[in-house]
C-alpha cells in the first residue's frame, strides 16, 4: 500500500476523541506522559515525522487550555493523583471508573461510541451514596469542553447519565462530615 504522506496526519481528526483520552490519562494512575507538541495539536506521521518540530505561531490555543485545566485538576483532586482505582462500568465503547482515597471521590464516564448513550454507574461501589451530591469538574465532546459544576445524585447508588458521542465528564463527590 502506499503511503497517504504526511499531510493525511493532520486530516480527519476527531477532537472529542482526542480529549476523551487526555481526561482518561489525566485521571488513570500512574505519571501522566505527553508526546510534545500534543497540547498544541501538533500531528505527526511515521518515524520520523512523528517528530517534528514544535508549532510555534500555529498552536492549537484551546487544546492548550484544555490540557492545563486538566493538569490543574489531577494536581487539585488528591484521588486523581494518589488515590484507589476501581472499575464501575466496561460495555463495549464505554468505560467509567473511579479513583477514590479518604472523603474525595471521582467518577470518570467516556463515551467513544458513534451515538449518544445513557449509562447507569454503580457509585455506590466507591462509597458515594445518594445524599452525596456529584459536581461535574469537566465534560468533552467533539465540539469543546466544559468545566462549570453542573449537579448530579444518585437513586439507589446509581448515577444515570446520557454522554453525547465522543465524550466524557469528570464529577467529584466530596463526603460530607
Amino acid at each position: 500500500l502506499a503511503s497517504l504522506g504526511m499531510a493525511a496526519a493532520s486530516e480527519g481528526i476527531r477532537y472529542g476523541i482526542f480529549r476523551a483520552a487526555v481526561m482518561v490519562q489525566m485521571t488513570w494512575p500512574g505519571a501522566p506522559t505527553l508526546y510534545y507538541g500534543d497540547e498544541a495539536g501538533m500531528c505527526g506521521w511515521t518515524d520520523p515525522d512523528n517528530r517534528r518540530t514544535y508549532p510555534w505561531g500555529k498552536e492549537d490555543t484551546e487544546l492548550i487550555e484544555f490540557h492545563k485545566f486538566m493538569i490543574a485538576l489531577r494536581k487539585y483532586y488528591p484521588a486523581l493523583r494518589r488515590g484507589s482505582l476501581k472499575q464501575l462500568l466496561a460495555e463495549s465503547q464505554v468505560i467509567s471508573y473511579g479513583r477514590f482515597l479518604k472523603d474525595n471521590r471521582c467518577v470518570v464516564a467516556v463515551n467513544n461510541d458513534d451515538k449518544e448513550r445513557e449509562l447507569r454507574i454503580p457509585v455506590w461501589e466507591i462509597g458515594i451514596e445518594d445524599e452525596d451530591r456529584l459536581v461535574r469538574v469537566m465534560s468533552t465532546g467533539e465540539s469543546g469542553y466544559r468545566t462549570g459544576p453542573a449537579h448530579y445524585n444518585s437513586v439507589d447508588g446509581i448515577l444515570t447519565l446520557k454522554l453525547e458521542k465522543y465524550s466524557s465528564i469528570l464529577l467529584i463527590s466530596n463526603k460530607r462530615s
